[in-house]
């Protein structure tokens, strides 16, 4: 991958990532390898994607996908339905989506993507939307015998509306990534799984980052547009 696509920062993210889940990889021995194997994948991937989101770079797709697949047989093996509808039913349809509408609005010869800021009555009426879906997807869960139904709700939902705004280019998704990933920390640690827990942790700093620079990059277009 070429180094322009990342900044220190981000490298440390991925290579943090990368080793910690090494780390439980090999030292894990109640999981099957099999387990293991593919919860690493979906750490190491993940990571990449989101790393290459927060920068605004289309490749961020290509590692998205392999990070979908490889994180919904982990959700499903430990019975967090909502990640797995989310994932297999929402995210991997919306990824081939996301990279049409990212190749038709980048702004320069890297990949870089054109940001956008959300209005204040778009932003109540998505509150209210999210709070609605919450407590009706809940009680789906709980029907379905799922566990942590209502932090796997929160996540699922906050996380359906907080995908809509990173394809259409909205900075505003990563105040909705940092409830989610911060959430999704709680929910993958009760579950005592150490890497999806230190995957998500890296998700919540990344999150803070993306926001930065996608401000940076909306106020960029501007000043270019003026």
């Amino acid at each position: 991958m070429n180094r322009k696509y990342m900044t220190p920062f981000q490298w440390f993210e991925v290579l943090g990532v990368t080793a910690i889940t090494l780390f439980f990889a090999f030292t894990e021995t109640q999981k099957p390898l099999w387990y293991t194997v593919i919860n690493s994948a979906a750490a190491i991937c993940g990571i990449f994607c989101v790393v290459l989101c927060a920068g605004g770079k289309r490749a961020q797709y290509y590692w998205g996908f392999a990070n979908i697949v490889a994180y919904v047989i982990v959700a499903w093996i430990d019975k967090l339905y909502g990640e797995v509808m989310l994932n297999a039913l929402y995210y991997f349809p919306t990824q081939f989506i996301g990279l049409w509408l990212w190749k038709k609005n980048r702004a320069d010869e890297n990949g870089t993507v054109k940001s956008k800021k959300m209005t204040w009555w778009f932003t109540l009426i998505l509150t209210a939307c999210c709070a609605i879906c919450i407590w009706l997807y809940q009680i789906l869960l709980n029907r379905l015998g799922g566990n942590n139904t209502w932090l796997d709700s929160t996540t699922t939902v906050i996380s359906i509306f907080a995908n809509a705004l990173m394809v259409l280019r909205y900075r505003e998704q990563y105040i909705l990534w940092f409830v989610v990933n911060a959430v999704s920390v709680v929910m993958w640690a009760a579950r005592q799984n150490a890497v999806m827990t230190v995957m998500w942790a890296f998700y919540l700093m990344n999150a803070v980052y993306g926001f930065i620079v996608w401000t940076k990059m909306n106020k960029n277009e501007n000043r270019e547009n003026k």
